[in-house]
């Protein structure tokens, strides 16, 4: 079990080096959630990669946060796939172009490896190989929703003072239905919560 979360874990890994190292303006690229949270997930897949090595090697459990660091990176994939079909319109909306990319690397081959391959494999290891130690501590399920919660307040901020351009338009006072764009904002949370929850109760 523990071989094979390794193997997905260096999966990942690899994936996320891949895409991100083709990617021109990485730091500018970072404003965008989906991103951000598949750069902390190749953190994460480091941090676990080393520690499933040692515990293969000694026989030791891994310790409880390492499983805590994969459920927090786990939800934050899930969620951006969720992100990326629903509200970006399977990748129709993403502002990046081939001009973000190296030479031969398009947007299309990024949006299938940050959206799709890593976060159903991190979801297949998550649940079904990382089963050796129980998340028993539930502030983890306060943990899991820090990085969401303070890209979405650093967000607004940055949005409502000009001091970015805003990447997904959703504070646009030209926009015409305000409700709906409320409700598109609240949804993502909300949904980011439902996740957790399923996820939690999964492990």
């Amino acid at each position: 079990m523990l071989i094979m979360a390794l193997i997905l874990n260096l999966v990942i890994l690899g994936c996320e080096l891949y895409a991100l190292g083709h990617i021109k303006g990485k730091l500018n690229i970072l404003k965008y959630y989906t991103y951000l949270q598949n750069f902390l997930s190749l953190i994460i897949s480091f941090v676990c990669s080393v520690y499933l090595t040692i515990s293969i090697i000694s026989g030791e459990t891994m310790p409880e946060f390492v499983i805590g660091l994969r459920y927090v990176a786990t939800c934050g994939l899930v969620v951006t796939m969720f992100i990326f079909i629903v509200f970006l319109g399977n990748g129709k909306k993403i502002a990046i172009t081939e001009d973000d990319f190296l030479s031969g690397f398009s947007p299309k081959k990024a949006n299938i490896i940050f959206h799709y391959v890593c976060p159903m494999v991190s979801l297949l290891s998550f649940v079904v190989f990382e089963r050796q130690v129980d998340l028993t501590n539930d502030i983890w399920t306060g943990i899991v929703a820090i990085p969401s919660c303070t890209y979405w307040i650093v967000y607004i901020v940055l949005s409502k003072t000009k001091l970015w351009e805003e990447p997904y338009d959703f504070t646009a006072a030209s926009k015409k239905n305000n409700l709906l764009e409320i409700l598109t904002v609240l949804l993502i949370p909300l949904s980011f919560i439902a996740i957790s929850f399923v996820l939690w109760n999964i492990k």
